[in-house]
């Protein structure tokens, strides 16, 4: 019995003595931004159920693309401290975990790849891969991920990690929809000091009126200058219309869309500024 006691013991120091970081909370408390992605992203979207497992009011939102390996950038601030500890598959490997509601079906997979944005290419710019299975559908779950394999062909080292990779559903053409919050893992080296966001780059409004005849106009408010992005999509994620693609001041903005030459049906508006995003949904009925 002693010595069971004592093995628990050492396993929750070992796990203790190894720093975490959550990289983004959505509430406020951001060291990482969002670098490419397949999908549509409200990296500012509300929660769809507070409570249970997750109760913060606010959350990420990604609709997969139809592409077989539909992924998803996190960058942290700063590369990653070493993350050898998580790239084993001992009792005692520290784990990276999030929170995650998703409309895909129990059992659906999920993997992720730690890795360095100046590599792109897979495998050698992949230092190591982790997986997840859901347990729950529409519903807040906590997702634990296990180590899988340090990547053959891969060339990053442990301590040269600054970019991690999220495959929802990988070899799959399912559109499904997911939220996450607190994705959690290795530490951030030192230099990255966590930042407090004192408001949001921008705040998207919903287009009026809405449902659109022959004209709307999508409004936002920018609080910082910036390289801004506004693109129009059908419901299958094909890009409509590039409205906006230029450096803007902040400021307040209302974009007109003309809707004429739409069929009726429903599209989704999306804003990306500085890594973040946010999309709402325009129904064109005539």
């Amino acid at each position: 019995m002693k010595k069971i006691l004592l093995l628990s013991l050492l396993f929750i120091i070992a796990r203790a003595a190894v720093a975490q970081q959550n990289y983004n909370d959505f509430e406020g408390a951001k060291v990482s931004w969002f670098g490419f992605y397949t999908g549509m992203l409200d990296s500012m979207s509300l929660n769809p159920m507070v409570g249970g497992n997750d109760t913060s009011a606010h959350c990420a939102k990604y609709i997969r693309d139809t592409t077989l390996y539909d992924n998803i950038q996190v960058r942290p601030n700063n590369k990653l401290v070493d993350v050898t500890p998580y790239a084993n598959g001992g009792l005692m490997a520290s784990k990276i975990t999030m929170k995650l509601y998703s409309t895909a079906p129990v059992g659906t997979q999920i993997q992720l790849q730690l890795g360095n944005s100046s590599i792109p290419a897979y495998p050698s710019g992949v230092h190591s891969e982790y997986a997840a299975v859901t347990t729950m559908q529409n519903a807040w779950q906590n997702v634990t991920f296990n180590f899988v394999q340090l990547t053959p062909g891969g060339t990053v080292a442990a301590n040269n990690v600054d970019k991690i990779v999220m495959l929802f559903h990988p070899n799959s053409t399912a559109r499904d929809t997911i939220y996450f919050d607190d994705l959690t893992g290795p530490a951030i080296a030192p230099v990255g000091v966590q930042a407090m966001e004192s408001m949001p780059p921008f705040k998207l409004y919903q287009n009026n009126p809405n449902p659109a005849k022959d004209l709307t106009h999508i409004n936002f408010q920018l609080n910082v200058s910036g390289q801004v992005s506004l693109k129009l999509y059908d419901m299958l994620g094909n890009p409509v219309a590039s409205l906006v693609e230029q450096n803007m001041k902040a400021g307040t903005y209302a974009i007109p869309v003309e809707t004429a030459e739409l069929p009726n049906g429903i599209y989704f508006y999306v804003l990306k500024k500085d890594g973040a995003s946010r999309s709402m949904r325009l129904i064109v009925s005539k």
